[in-house]
């Protein structure tokens, strides 16, 4: 797989269209969630590469994207994906992000509104007081025990009642493929987040969630799609369906994805 420098960091990525999106399709460009990597949105592309361009990023600090020590913000992420469209010649693009990858998205969208087309995010995570001390501890944790802990818990705790076991080993290889250190530092960017200025986000805007989703709740979802100002924005919610919106239910998010970038004019 392919590396490309973004910024100070070099990041490993895939790109379906290489030579640019198809005619009359958009350059599409996701991001994942804390312990992942860009495979987890592989369950959705097949509905996209027909018509659309998929870049899909490991984020810093995450999956094969070495960690060197530096200090991790959602802003120096957002940057980061910037880096990455300007390292690849895209002028704007769709951005898509799940959960701590949400976080990203909205800040793309509030602060680089002239390089987004639309926003689509993922069971996105709206700061508070909770998800402070939620993620200080998994730091916390995986510097004293490494992954095992989180690989362990999360893939039973986090997704819905239609998750299969297969779906819960995907995940937990997703997990135990992190780098600790980096883990760690990407909690302490969601544990100092800010949110972002929802009000600013007025390009085309799709929030998928997920019912049974106890990390990003439907009060911190319906905050973020009430505050958004975009004329054209919608809110689909998921039943059965837990924190792992691309793994436990691939096609109806492809094919919710699909359907608003279809809709975004070029």
């Amino acid at each position: 797989m392919p590396f490309v420098q973004a910024n100070s960091h070099r990041l490993n990525y895939a790109d379906s269209h290489p030579d640019g999106a198809p005619a009359n399709g958009h350059t599409i460009i996701f991001i994942h969630g804390l312990g992942s990597s860009q495979n987890y949105y592989y369950p959705v592309i097949p509905h996209l590469t027909e018509k659309h361009r998929c870049i899909t990023v490991d984020t810093y600090g995450a999956a094969r994207s070495p960690y060197t020590n530096d200090s991790v913000s959602i802003p120096g992420i957002a940057d980061e994906i910037i880096g990455v469209l300007d390292a690849l010649r895209v002028p704007k693009a769709i951005v898509v992000g799940h959960s701590m990858g949400g976080l990203v998205v909205t800040e793309l969208g509030s602060r680089h509104a002239n390089r987004v087309q639309g926003v689509v995010a993922i069971g996105p995570t709206h700061p508070s007081e909770l998800l402070v001390t939620v993620m200080n501890k998994r730091s916390e944790t995986v510097l004293e025990a490494g992954m095992e802990p989180m690989a362990n818990a999360i893939p039973f705790a986090a997704v819905g009642s239609r998750s299969t076991a297969l779906q819960k080993a995907f995940i937990r290889e997703l997990l135990s493929g992190q780098d600790p250190k980096g883990y760690a530092a990407l909690c302490r960017a969601i544990a100092s987040a800010k949110a972002s200025d929802y009000a600013a986000i007025q390009a085309p805007f799709l929030l998928i969630a997920g019912e049974e989703d106890k990390s990003a709740s439907m009060e911190g979802c319906q905050h973020i799609f009430d505050h958004v100002s975009s004329q054209s924005k919608s809110l689909e919610v998921l039943t059965g369906v837990g924190h792992w919106h691309c793994i436990e239910a691939g096609d109806e998010v492809g094919g919710l994805i699909a359907k608003f970038a279809n809709g975004v004019s070029l």
